[in-house]
Formats: structure tokens, C-alpha cells, sequence
């Protein structure tokens, strides 16, 4: 039992990773950081048991084979309880990394959950539908040349219906050399009007990308899958020589963006900028070249930190510049930034159905800092939180109105 799951996770098993196993002196300080833990009161929710199950189940294996320090292992045997608990402790977690920010050895669970969960997937435990999105941005690289015209066609239908509803000379630029920008989207036209107008209104140099910017691969910690599925975005920049690769409202994306494309890909990204569309947009602001309406927006609003571009990327200021800039009634969550409660969609927990339960149990504390903050509005800089905001909205009949941040900054630009 488990075979599978020991081989992987050994092979995944890295000198950081190795050191976070034996480091680990189970404090306490990370139960109460977890926001599944504090509602569930499962031990199988707790990071430090999460790492000691790992480091039980290897050492087990290893006494098996007779090792020189079996004597002083703490081990266990793979049995049922050992399975349902590790798929537990892997799948029921968000990678929000909020216990990393408690631990007082700065240990990061996050590398156990992306080894682990890969582990999982090779005995046939994984969120099988997560895998398959991630197939399918694999594979899109691949047939892209089929779906260009059609994709082409549809961008210019969307350009001739914002001519008309926002601006005569707007357009939507795609697959131009020599643009400036490239701007990565999400699935959907939500997510390309309203950088559209800001673009517009900024009058910057910009491309809208072939492809999407969300990498499902990397949710069930399959690195090379999820290194293919970015090498097709930075294929295309190469290809289009743009100087700024800019990812849209999307948490996990725009870490793997600021996080992991240095590492992944090395020398092919020199000279070329990275960088969120929060972030882009704060700095037209800033640099006088959108201007916004002050007060555009009386609705007591307040900001949710997504925890990939908060605790994750650093993204604190920007998204409370542009809201500052248009909102007469902000009002801060407690705790934020840093501290700020996971919403419990992430992980890639918000596409697999049957997890939904499980992320309206964890979306409790975050219910509860939005009903104490008495805000209407709801707003985010993330399409996942942006889902299981409006899931606990309808889920706990909160009466509020979730919103993206650049959905706002595009309604208050002065043209």
C-alpha cells in the first residue's frame, strides 16, 4: 500500500523539503493559521501533522529496509487510516502558505503539498478534474494554429461591441510583433474588457495573448506538465518580441509568473519584464496615465488579499491605490495583507465539484471578517476568489456584492 506514493514522493523529496522534515519540532504554532483547522478541528488539517505523516510513512519504509537510523524513527504503516489521512492532510489544504507566516522557522509546507499531491496522482487519489484542465493547457500549444482564426474572429467581435459601448478608436491587438506588452488572459471576455479599456485609456503598446494564463498542472504539483504549459506564453513573447509579459486577476498564475518562469526557464526570458495587471495599472495610475474619478464609487467596499499575489507575491499597495483613488468608504479586513484569511477556494479545490463542502467549511473565517467589516462590496484581484466569494455569498446569504478591482478602475476611468 502506498508503494507508489513513497517512490514519488522520495524522488520529489528535495534538501530544502528534507530539511523542513527534520526541523519541524511541532510547536503548535501553525493549528490555529489554518483556516480548515479552526473549523474542522481535524489533526489531518494541522501543517505540522501534515509533515509529520509524510516523514512517519518514509521513515517506516525505511526501517523496512533495515536502515542504520530505524532505531531512532518514528514510524507508521501504510494502512487505510494512513491513505484517507494523507488525502486529507494534501488535497484539503489551499497552499495559502498562511502557517508559514506563524512558524518561527519560517517553514513552508507548501513544497510537502506540491510533492505530495503528485505523489497522490500516481495511486490514482487526485482531483482527476484539475489534472485534466491541466492536460488540456498542455495541449493547447499544440492545436493552436487550428483554433487562431476563430479565436481571431471572436477578439474582433468583441473590439466592434466596445467600440460602440466605450470608445470609436478602441482595438484589440492580437498576435502583433513588436508590441510592448503582452497581455495573458484568463478564459472569457470578463476578463479581457476591462483591460481592454484600461489599455485604451493609458494608450499603451499591447497584444492580447493565443493563450490563457491559468496553469491547473501546477494545483496537482506536476512541474513538468506545468513548465509546458508556460513554455507556450513564453514562446510567444520570444516570437512577438514584446518587452513586459503582464498575467491578468489570477492568484496561482501570477505566482507561477512571478515565482517560478526564472527558475523554468532561465535565459529565455532575458530582457523580457513580468508583471500583474494589478501591478501595470497601478502604475499607469501613478504615472498620471489613466486617470480615475474620485469618489466614483459611495459603497462601504472592502479588499479581500487573494493569498498568491498577497502572502505569495507581495502585491499589498497597489490593488488599495487604485481602490483609494475611486472609493470614498474603504474599509480594511482583520487581519489583512500578510495575515489575511485564505477564502478556501484555492489550491485548485474551486474546479473539482465534489470539494465544495469542504470550501464552505473553510471560508468560515473569511465570512466572518467580511460581517464584521460591515462592506457591501467585496472586492478581489483574483478569479478564483472571486468564485468562492460569491459561493460563500449565496452559501452564507452574506448580502454582499463581490467585485474585481480592475472591474471598477475600467467603470471610473476619465477618457
Amino acid at each position: 500500500m502506498l508503494t507508489q506514493f513513497i517512490e514519488t514522493i522520495r524522488e520529489r523529496t528535495t534538501q530544502p523539503l528534507q530539511l523542513y522534515y527534520d526541523i519541524c519540532v511541532r510547536c503548535g504554532a501553525c493549528i490555529d493559521a489554518c483556516h480548515f483547522y479552526v473549523e474542522s478541528n481535524d489533526p489531518a488539517h494541522i501543517p505540522a501533522y501534515r509533515m509529520l505523516l509524510v516523514k512517519k510513512l518514509l521513515q517506516q519504509a525505511e526501517r523496512s529496509g533495515q536502515s542504520l537510523a530505524s532505531w531512532y524513527h518514528e514510524s507508521r504503516p501504510a494502512d487505510q487510516r494512513m491513505v484517507d489521512e494523507l488525502k486529507k492532510a494534501l488535497w484539503e489544504c489551499t497552499g495559502c502558505r498562511r502557517c508559514a507566516v506563524f512558524c518561527p522557522f519560517d517553514l513552508d509546507t507548501g513544497l510537502l503539498v506540491s510533492a505530495g499531491r503528485y505523489a497522490l496522482q500516481q495511486e490514482g487519489m487526485g482531483l482527476d478534474m484539475v489534472a485534466e484542465i491541466g492536460n488540456a493547457e498542455v495541449s493547447k500549444g499544440e492545436i493552436v494554429d487550428m483554433i487562431k482564426e476563430f479565436y481571431i474572429d471572436q477578439v474582433k467581435e468583441l473590439e466592434k461591441r466596445l467600440q460602440n459601448e466605450f470608445a470609436p478608436d478602441l482595438h484589440i491587438p492580437i498576435d502583433k510583433e513588436g508590441a510592448r506588452v503582452l497581455y495573458v488572459p484568463l478564459v472569457g471576455e470578463h476578463a479581457i474588457v476591462p483591460m481592454a479599456k484600461i489599455f485604451h485609456a493609458a494608450q499603451e503598446d499591447w497584444s492580447l495573448s493565443l493563450f490563457t494564463a491559468t496553469n491547473h498542472s501546477f494545483f496537482v504539483g506536476d512541474i513538468s506538465k506545468a513548465i509546458q504549459a508556460a513554455r507556450w506564453i513564453v514562446e510567444e513573447a520570444r516570437r512577438l518580441g514584446v518587452k513586459t509579459i503582464a498575467y491578468p486577476e489570477c492568484g496561482h498564475a501570477t505566482r507561477t509568473l512571478l515565482q517560478f518562469f526564472d527558475k523554468w526557464f532561465e535565459q529565455e526570458l532575458a530582457g523580457i519584464e513580468r508583471i500583474s495587471v494589478v501591478q501595470l495599472t497601478a502604475s499607469y495610475l501613478e504615472q498620471g496615465r489613466i486617470r480615475l474619478r474620485a469618489g466614483a464609487f459611495d459603497t462601504p467596499l472592502t479588499y479581500h488579499d487573494p493569498c498568491n499575489l498577497g502572502r505569495n507575491a507581495g502585491i499589498y499597495d497597489e490593488p488599495r491605490a487604485l481602490l483609494r483613488a475611486m472609493a470614498s468608504d474603504f474599509r480594511e479586513l482583520s487581519p489583512n495583507k500578510a495575515l489575511n484569511w485564505c477564502c478556501g477556494g484555492g489550491g485548485g479545490l474551486i474546479a473539482q465539484p465534489e470539494m465544495k463542502e469542504t470550501r464552505m467549511k473553510g471560508g468560515l473565517p473569511k465570512v466572518e471578517q467580511i460581517r464584521r467589516s460591515g462592506a457591501r462590496w467585496v472586492t478581489t484581484t483574483c478569479e478564483n476568489c472571486k468564485t468562492q466569494l460569491n459561493d460563500l455569498n449565496q452559501h452564507y446569504q452574506l448580502g454582499v456584492e463581490i467585485k474585481g478591482v480592475l472591474d471598477l478602475v475600467s467603470e471610473a476611468l476619465i477618457l
